[in-house]
């Protein structure tokens, strides 16, 4: 009985210190390989590489009724800045509600605030002033915007998303 025991316990140290030496082998190689692992990022499609779209300016020197450019086209899985300019001559309540709810919105900068939100129901410029929307296009579609108001003087738009590559 005693060789039994003692038989099992060298067979259990044995095999124990050949795991230890794999583990040890494997450690070693996950360090080596460390250094390019650390080199390889996952870029967030909503922080880097971004699109800047042609900046949205809503009324002009002569008419607070105009606005452009009226149609953008993105493409799903991208991520966008996007300017959004308003003249003084009126109040604008910028509106694109499918829209924000088919995006995912990374942040919202106006002057030196920065607003972090999970949706939008609007952007309204008072008395002027400009934002920017930093977001990733996510739902290929057809979307409206435009102006609380005005839209029915002409103060709308729209947005295509496309799908984009691998989509």
């Amino acid at each position: 009985m005693m060789r039994t025991i003692a038989l099992a316990l060298a067979l259990g140290i044995a095999t124990t210190s050949v795991h230890a030496e794999e583990r040890d082998a494997d450690d070693d190689k996950a360090k080596a390989a460390a250094p390019d692992a650390a080199k390889v990022q996952i870029l967030d499609p909503a922080a880097h590489n971004l699109v800047r779209l042609e900046p949205l300016v809503l009324g002009s020197e002569t008419d607070s009724a105009d606005m452009a450019p009226k149609e953008y086209r993105l493409k799903s899985g991208q991520g966008y800045r996007w300017k959004i300019t308003a003249g003084d001559q009126a109040e604008y309540a910028f509106v694109a509600p499918a829209f924000f709810r088919n995006i995912w919105i990374r942040k919202v900068e106006a002057g030196d605030v920065e607003i972090k939100a999970a949706t939008l129901d609007e952007i309204e410029f008072e008395k002027g002033g400009e934002a920017e929307l930093f977001f990733v296009a996510i739902r290929p579609g057809t979307y409206e915007f435009g102006s609380r108001g005005l839209m029915e003087r002409g103060v709308a738009g729209k947005i295509v998303v496309e799908s984009g590559a691998g989509s």
